[in-house]
C-alpha cells in the first residue's frame, strides 16, 4: 500500500498550488491576514505592495512615518507588519517595534519583520536585542521574502491561543494556556515554555519561573533559559548565583545584551560604581542605539563621579531619545545638571534653549525649562531670579498631570540644591508614599539624597514615609479581615485622596471591595469605585502580581452578577 504524500509546508504550497495529481488544494493563508507596510518612501511602498500582491495579499494598510503606523495599529488588527529600518522622520523601525509592544498594540501571533539595507553590526545587534521576527536585508527577491514570511508566519500562528489574553493585559490566562500547549509536547513546546517563563517573571511568579528554566535546562543548555534562570534568581533574592549565571552567558555570547543590563544592576546594588560602569560602557561600544542604557551608563557615572563619562552619556541619551518614546525633558536637566557640574556654563545655557525650543506650548516641557533655569541663574550668583522661577514651578506641580517621576526628582534635586530643603522634602515625601514599593524608584532618591549631600537625611525620610502607607495599609487590612469592610473601603479611599497614585493602596480597596460583595451583596458605588481603580491599575502596572490575582476573582464577581459592563 503507497503512503500518503504528507502536506507541503513550501512557499509554493502555502500560496494556493496543487499538487501535481491534483488531489490537494492548499488555501492561500496570505489572503487571510492583514498586512502593514511601513516605509517612508512611496515607491518601496508600491514595490512592496505588487510582491505582496504576487503572494495573494488581500488586505493591506500603509504608513510613511511611525506616528501614521501607531495610529494604523490602534484601528487595525494586523497580522504582519513589514516595516523599512531607516522611516526618515529621526525615528526608526526599532523604534516603531518597542513603541508598539510598550503599547500592547501587537498581538503575540503578529509577525513583525525589519526590512533594511543596513548591515552594520550595531543595528544588527540591537534588532536581535529587541527580538523582532526578522531582519530581512535589501536587496532581497520576492522569493526569499516569501520564505521568510512562511517560517515566521507558521510559528507566530501557534500564539494565537494567547492573543485575547495577552491583549487583555491577562498574564495568568495567558500562562494557563501556555501550560495546555506545553501539555501537548506540539512543535512549538520550547516556544511556549519560553513564552510562559517570561510572563512568570512579568508578574512576579519567581518560583514557577526558576521550575520552567530548570526543566528546559536539563534538557538542552538553551541561553533564554539560562538568562531567563539569572533572573529568577535574582528575584529570588539569590545575587552571587545570579551574577555567576549572567557573567556565564555573557562569556559564551558576548551579545546577549541584556546579560550586561542585568550585570550592571547586580554591580550598582552591590556598591560596585566601577564594575557597574565598565559593564555598560561595553555594552554601548557593542549596541549603541539603545537609550535606556546610555541613560544608565550616565546614570552610574555620575554615581561614580566620573563626569566626563556622565556628560558624554548624558548627552548621547539626549540624542537618541529625541527621536524616540523615550523623549523627556528630564534628559536636558540631566545633561545640564553635569555641565554645571563640569563648569560648562555656555554648554549648559545652550543645552537649556534646545530644550525651551524642542518643548514649546508643551507645558511638562516648559515647566522643566524653568526648573533648569533657576539652577543655572542660582550657580551663576542670581539667587533671585532662581528663586522666582523655583517657586512658580512649584505652584505648578499639582497641575501637571503628565510629569513623571524622572521630572519631580529633578526638581527635588534642584531644591535641595538651591537651600529649599523643606520644598525638596514635600517633593520626595509625596514620591515615595506615592510609590513606596517601587524599589528602583527609592534607590534613585537615595543616591540623590546622596549626591546633594543629605545621605542620611534622606534614608531616614524615605524610611519614615514608607512605614507610614505599611502602618495604615496594615490598619485598613485588619478591618476587612475582621469583617469590617465598610471602614476599610472608607480608610483606603481617604488615603487614596492623598495619595492617588499609590498602587497597592487601589489594589487593597478593589481586594475590600470584592469581600464585601461577596459577604453582604451588591454595592454598585464601591463597584464602581473598584473598576475605575482596576482600569488605572492595568493602565499603570498590568504585570502587577496582585492585580493579575484580583482581575481573575474580578471577572469571576462580574460573572456571578451579570454586570458585564463591569468587566475588564
Amino acid at each position: 500500500m503507497s503512503q500518503q504524500p504528507r502536506p507541503s509546508t513550501t512557499f509554493h504550497a502555502i500560496t494556493g498550488q496543487r499538487d501535481p495529481a491534483g488531489r490537494q488544494e492548499y488555501s492561500n493563508p496570505f489572503a487571510k491576514k492583514m498586512f502593514l507596510v511601513v516605509d517612508s518612501v512611496p515607491e518601496m511602498q508600491r514595490a512592496m505592495a505588487m510582491t505582496l500582491n504576487s503572494f495573494g495579499a488581500e488586505k493591506v494598510e500603509y504608513a510613511g512615518k511611525a506616528s501614521d503606523a501607531l495610529v494604523k495599529m490602534m484601528r487595525y488588527d494586523f497580522d504582519v507588519v513589514l516595516c523599512d529600518y531607516d522611516l526618515g522622520t529621526g525615528n526608526d523601525g526599532l523604534y516603531l517595534y518597542e513603541e508598539a509592544k510598550e503599547r500592547n498594540l501587537l498581538k503575540q501571533s503578529c509577525v513583525f519583520m525589519i526590512v533594511s539595507g543596513e548591515r552594520r553590526a550595531a543595528k544588527v545587534v540591537s534588532a536581535a536585542e529587541l527580538a523582532p521576527d526578522g531582519y530581512l536585508l535589501k536587496p532581497f527577491t520576492g522569493d526569499e521574502l516569501g520564505r521568510r514570511l512562511e517560517v515566521a508566519m507558521r510559528r507566530r500562528a501557534a500564539f494565537a491561543v494567547v492573543d485575547d489574553a495577552l491583549m487583555g493585559h491577562d498574564y495568568l490566562g495567558a500562562i494557563d494556556a501556555c501550560n495546555k500547549k506545553i501539555a501537548e509536547r506540539g512543535e512549538f513546546t520550547l516556544d511556549f515554555m519560553k513564552l510562559k517563563g517570561s510572563l512568570a517573571l512579568k508578574i512576579g511568579d519567581y518560583d514557577s519561573a526558576q521550575a520552567l528554566y530548570r526543566q528546559v535546562l536539563q534538557v538542552k543548555d538553551l541561553q533564554w533559559a539560562k538568562l531567563g534562570m539569572a533572573k529568577a534568581l535574582v528575584g529570588l533574592k539569590q545575587p552571587e548565583p545570579a551574577l555567576a549565571m549572567f557573567e556565564q552567558v555573557v562569556e559564551d555570547n558576548d551579545r546577549v545584551m541584556e546579560a550586561y543590563d542585568w550585570l550592571a544592576k547586580l554591580y550598582q546594588d552591590n556598591h560596585e560604581l566601577q564594575k557597574a560602569q565598565d559593564v555598560l560602557k561595553r555594552a554601548t561600544e557593542i549596541a549603541p542605539a539603545t537609550v535606556r542604557r546610555h541613560q544608565v551608563l550616565a546614570q552610574v557615572a555620575e554615581e561614580n563621579g566620573d563626569l566626563a563619562q556622565a556628560r558624554s552619556a548624558y548627552s548621547t541619551t539626549l540624542e537618541l531619545a529625541k527621536a524616540s518614546w523615550h523623549r523627556s525633558p528630564s534628559h536636558y536637566a540631566s545633561l545640564v545638571r553635569v555641565q554645571l557640574a563640569c563648569n560648562e556654563k555656555t554648554e549648559a545655557a545652550r543645552t537649556l534653549a534646545s530644550l525651551r525650543r524642542d518643548y514649546k506650548f508643551n507645558p511638562e516641557g516648559e515647566w522643566m525649562a524653568d526648573v533648569v533655569d533657576s539652577t543655572i541663574q542660582s550657580q551663576s550668583g542670581n539667587k533671585q531670579a532662581a528663586e522666582r522661577l523655583l517657586y512658580e514651578a512649584a505652584e505648578k506641580l499639582g497641575q501637571l498631570g503628565k510629569l513623571k517621576d524622572d521630572d519631580k526628582l529633578e526638581f527635588a534635586r534642584a531644591c535641595y540644591a538651591q537651600g529649599h530643603h523643606e520644598l525638596g522634602n514635600q517633593v520626595a515625601r509625596d514620591m515615595v508614599r506615592n510609590h513606596h514599593d517601587n524599589q528602583a524608584l527609592l534607590q534613585k532618591l537615595s543616591a540623590m539624597f546622596d549626591q546633594v549631600g543629605l545621605g542620611d537625611a534622606g534614608r531616614q525620610l524615605i524610611a519614615g514615609s514608607v512605614q507610614d502607607i505599611i502602618d495604615l495599609n496594615n490598619q485598613a487590612v485588619r478591618m476587612a479581615q475582621s469583617g469590617e469592610h465598610d471602614r476599610a473601603i472608607e480608610l483606603f479611599h481617604q488615603a487614596l485622596e492623598e495619595m492617588p497614585h499609590n498602587i497597592q493602596l487601589m489594589l487593597n480597596l478593589v481586594n475590600a471591595v470584592i469581600a464585601q460583595s461577596h459577604r453582604h451583596g451588591w454595592h454598585e458605588s464601591h463597584v464602581h469605585l473598584a473598576h475605575q481603580l482596576l482600569q488605572k491599575v492595568r493602565e499603570a502596572e498590568p504585570a502587577n502580581s496582585k492585580f493579575q490575582k484580583l482581575l481573575q476573582a474580578w471577572r469571576q464577581l462580574i460573572d456571578q452578577h451579570q454586570k458585564r459592563e463591569y468587566m475588564l
